[in-house]
């Protein structure tokens, strides 16, 4: 990606923040500022980078170039609540995604339901579907709530629904994170196996004779497991949370913290040693953050004296672990993938994300001098993991 892409990406991350911020100075009754807060990050910003990552190209296509000027409209119509135009460009939205979808896939996702096909390519087609059917639904959602009225519920809000672009860019980064442990996923699920004495023997009778065969049959099932559970968990979950059953929330919520538990030792253990793989841990390790607040959160909705402002705090370190933590250390990696490894001391900047996701962030929200912390620790941040210099003695010393 050139510097001119990164700039730009790396100031709409900054201006979505800021947005987050923006009723603590300009309070406004009729306008919800973290529409925009929301949809420059996640949409704006992450689905412009889904779909140039998709396409492989140096530059923005027209294709892509037309995404993004179009989701900066939708934004801003979504936010002025004009929603006749907010409907009509999500439809053009939702035809660009699936033109390139369908382009780099298919119609129909085949590939799901494949036992060869790598999951690091189930994830990237998942991620697209999402994207167009979440502009979808949030579609249905606008005319159902300010046209139709047919059905009537108390979670069934358009901000609820518009948070809904993040689940996106979990999945591509999810997809780059199965390619690295694709790589070397044979010799380790092998070493595994033996670790744990494991009776191979039984193992080879029923997947095979061939005992390469077997470890990638196992990697491949724990692997497609993640997959489908985190897909489905996502998809159940979010029903749970529309008719408000809290014990099933609590299921479903414990067995996607299991799958991204899982996703974390697979590629701590079997991924390629990289400097990327410092971000993606990190990235893991706000989304298992993610996970726990999320639970907590259940627990406090399960309360008999539960009381929506007393767990503000808690939803907000939800929210901002998974946008600007999580989500954060995808989109760096996929602006950068060419450019690892890059000059930086790697833990200074995990320091300092951990610091400002989970604790200014949250906090910024109640009090404009902390805001102004959280932005300026989010400017280093972002700035530094866009326009580091590329490390070229560490790149010959690969090459060699």
């Amino acid at each position: 990606m050139n510097q001119h892409l990164k700039l730009f990406f790396s100031i709409m991350m900054i201006i979505a923040l800021c947005f987050g911020y923006a009723a603590i100075y300009f309070p406004l009754e009729n306008y919800d500022f973290e529409r925009l807060h929301i949809f420059l990050f996640n949409l704006c910003t992450g689905g412009t980078i889904i779909l140039y990552f998709t396409e492989g190209i140096d530059r923005i296509s027209i294709r892509t170039g037309s995404f993004l000027v179009l989701s900066l409209f939708y934004a801003l119509f979504a936010f002025l609540e004009i929603y006749p135009m907010t409907i009509f460009i999500s439809l053009g939205l939702a035809s660009i995604v699936e033109s390139l979808r369908i382009e780099r896939f298919s119609i129909f996702p085949l590939n799901f339901f494949k036992m060869k096909e790598s999951v690091s390519a189930k994830f990237h087609q998942a991620s697209l579907l999402c994207l167009s059917i979440g502009l979808l639904m949030s579609t249905a959602v606008i005319i159902n709530n300010e046209y139709l009225h047919a059905v009537t519920m108390d979670k069934l809000v358009l901000n609820t629904f518009f948070l809904g672009f993040s689940f996106p860019l979990s999945l591509i980064t999810l997809s780059v994170i199965f390619s690295m442990i694709r790589v070397n996923g044979d010799f380790a699920l092998q070493t595994c196996m033996v670790k744990q004495n494991l009776n191979t023997n039984r193992l080879y009778r029923l997947f095979g004779t061939d005992k390469n065969l077997c470890t990638i049959t196992i990697g491949s099932i724990v692997s497609v497991v993640c997959f489908w559970t985190i897909n489905l968990g996502v998809i159940i979950f979010f029903i749970f949370i529309l008719f408000e059953k809290f014990y099933p929330q609590l299921v479903v919520t414990s067995m996607l913290f299991i799958a991204v538990v899982t996703v974390f030792y697979l590629y701590r253990t079997y991924g390629q040693k990289m400097q990327q793989k410092q971000f993606l841990s990190s990235g893991i390790g706000f989304l298992i953050a993610t996970a726990i607040t999320g639970i907590i959160y259940i627990f406090y909705q399960m309360s008999p004296d539960y009381d929506s402002a007393n767990t503000k705090w808690l939803l907000r370190i939800h929210v901002f672990a998974s946008l600007y933590g999580w989500n954060l250390c995808g989109l760096a990696v996929i602006c950068r993938f060419r450019d690892f490894p890059i000059k930086l001391h790697s833990g200074v900047v995990i320091a300092v994300h951990w610091l400002t996701a989970l604790i200014l962030a949250p906090l910024g929200a109640d009090s404009a001098f902390v805001a102004m912390l959280a932005v300026a620790g989010y400017v280093f941040i972002v700035l530094t993991l866009f326009f580091s210099n590329i490390n070229r003695q560490d790149v010959i010393l690969k090459s060699r």
